[in-house]
This record gives structure tokens, C-alpha cells and sequence, in this order.
């Protein structure tokens, strides 16, 4: 997630506070696309579309492979999901989709 956290800051040189909450965005979805699809496995891929305009900003993760599973009765909630209501606290907007090889989170930021 460093790798996309430094490409994060690269393209959002000209706003601090855009680029503290692009980079959180980014390790949350980057991570859960990780640890919840395809992606994590091996030749899994995490795609990341960065989409900038004097208006606002719009960061998209895709992962591959299926929809995140549902948390189990087993999952300490205390433990996992702070990073979700994080990014959305800092965005917008925020959504998911599936598209035709994974899934799709988004958060929109206006400037």
C-alpha cells in the first residue's frame, strides 16, 4: 500500500489536506481489495484510477475477483471496519460497484 500511497501524493502535490485523505482512502480500499477478493492471491491485481478536475477528485480501487464476504459471527467488529468509516468520513461521497472482473470501491472528494 505504500506504493499507492506515494502515487497518491505525487498527483496531489498542490492540496495537503485532498492528499492526507486521498492516501487514507486508498490504503483502506487498496487493503480490503487485498484480504477480501481475488487480488490477494497469487496474480491477483489491485487497479487504482485517479481522476482529478478543479471541481473535485474521484479515487477508484477495483479488485479482482468476488464481493467481499460478509463479516462472520466470529469477526471482532472492535477489530475491523474502522478504516471504511474512516474513508468515509473524509470523502464526500462514497460507493461500491461490481463490474465485469471484480469489484469497485469509489469516494469522491469535492475541492
Amino acid at each position: 500500500m505504500s506504493l499507492l500511497r506515494r502515487w497518491v501524493r505525487l498527483l496531489l502535490t498542490d492540496d495537503a489536506e485532498l492528499t492526507e485523505a486521498m492516501e487514507l482512502i486508498v490504503s483502506e480500499y487498496g487493503t480490503n481489495a487485498l484480504r477480501h477478493s481475488a487480488s490477494g492471491a497469487p496474480g491477483g491485481r489491485v487497479r487504482v484510477e485517479l481522476s482529478i478536475n478543479r471541481r473535485q477528485t474521484r479515487l477508484t480501487v477495483l479488485g479482482d475477483g468476488p464481493i467481499a464476504a460478509q463479516a462472520d459471527a466470529e469477526t471482532d467488529p472492535t477489530e475491523h471496519g474502522r478504516g471504511l468509516i474512516l474513508a468515509d468520513a473524509y470523502a464526500d461521497r462514497t460507493g461500491h460497484y461490481d463490474c465485469a472482473d471484480g469489484h469497485a470501491a469509489w469516494a469522491l472528494i469535492d475541492r
